[in-house]
């Protein structure tokens, strides 16, 4: 049996657990656009679906973007969830690629290997996503540790073949790009963090944030949306450094996945956040100015997985979703720590015009 969704909060965020507040019992509302549902195998999206509805209304989140985790071999993708999503026709966005883009770009590992045919392949895939309504392409992953058991280890370079054509097929239809790199800023290549105990990481990760920095230039109407900000197991992920990228990028996004304050340390899984948007006193000084610096940039996206009952209890993206009370609680504990012109913009403003909602 999976861990009980007690002890995995508990194993969190420590023994004497606080119920987290409700943004919407405090009157505000957000847009969270970085949420997956999960059907199972037996393609309960139907049932996934209610369940993040019900846990939207809880919470204050007015609208949600949905789509597939980056999945290393192909997996469900938007023609598996989205006729659910549209019985709420006002509640919903979705990108889509995360379950036939993603396997694909990591099918061909050495760029040397994308033939012209494989190159269109891949486009006219992208092409007809963006034709059935998605708002973009996700989850993409260039760089995606493994954190849980059984969870995927997958890594190229950002300026892939694949990723240049489908930062080009952004451009042209004027949607985003959700991506998913943990960042190494190595020039060479920095050894993996010794907690990342997991057997597919490999030894040692490539430096990426050159080459993630000449995929930003190769097409600027392109908008990436850079996720999960607000934490990282590389210790990698700080507040220069995206304010130095997005001061150089003008297509450079980013969404929040903030953890509660002063939360440092995920014992249950041995794993260690760094650059963590609060500490126990508030919101982190270098954080809070560059959200106000570059205040048109950023979004939220707690990460939910909600997850229909057929799924196996020892699945990772099952024992991933007994996190969710907590990611989505910190956003609501950020929301009331930020000044309220910043917060109108993070919660909501910012996503109604990056993803068309």
């Amino acid at each position: 049996m999976g861990p009980t969704r007690r002890n995995f909060l508990t194993g969190v965020v420590g023994a004497g657990l606080a119920p987290m507040p409700s943004a919407v019992a405090e009157g505000r509302r957000w847009i969270d656009v970085h949420m997956h549902v999960i059907g199972g195998p037996e393609r309960q999206f139907g049932q996934a679906v209610e369940r993040a509805v019900a846990e939207m209304d809880h919470l204050g989140i007015a609208k949600a973007v949905v789509f597939p985790p980056p999945f290393p071999r192909r997996g469900f993708d938007y023609p598996a969830y989205v006729p659910e999503l549209r019985r709420y026709p006002d509640r919903f966005g979705f990108l889509a690629g995360g379950g036939f883009l993603n396997p694909m770009l990591h099918q061909f590992p050495d760029p040397q290997s994308v033939r012209a045919g494989i190159k269109q392949e891949f486009v006219d895939l992208a092409e007809r996503m963006a034709d059935a309504g998605a708002v973009g392409f996700g989850e993409i992953s260039v760089l995606h540790l493994s954190l849980v058991p059984n969870h995927s280890f997958t890594e190229v370079t950002p300026e892939h073949p694949l990723m240049l054509a489908l930062v080009e097929t952004a451009g042209r239809r004027r949607v985003v790009i959700d991506l998913h790199m943990d960042p190494v800023t190595a020039a060479g290549t920095m050894r993996t963090p010794a907690f990342l105990k997991s057997p597919l990481n490999p030894p040692t990760l490539m430096g990426n944030i050159a080459g993630f920095e000449r995929l930003l230039a190769h097409d600027r109407n392109a908008r990436i949306v850079w996720a999960h900000g607000g934490s990282d197991f590389t210790g990698n992920m700080t507040p220069a450094l995206i304010g130095r990228l997005m001061d150089a990028h003008s297509n450079l996004y980013m969404s929040l996945r903030p953890m509660p304050p002063g939360v440092t340390v995920l014992p249950r899984f041995g794993l260690r956040l760094h650059n963590t948007l609060m500490p126990a006193s508030g919101v982190d000084g270098s954080w809070l100015g560059l959200l106000k610096r570059h205040s048109d940039r950023f979004v939220l996206g707690a990460d939910a997985f909600f997850v229909a009952q057929s799924a196996p209890p020892d699945s990772p993206l099952r024992i991933l979703a007994l996190g969710n009370e907590v990611r989505l609680g910190a956003v609501g504990q950020l929301l009331s720590r930020l000044p309220a012109q910043l917060t109108s913009k993070i919660a909501e403003e910012n996503a109604v015009r990056l993803y068309r909602l």
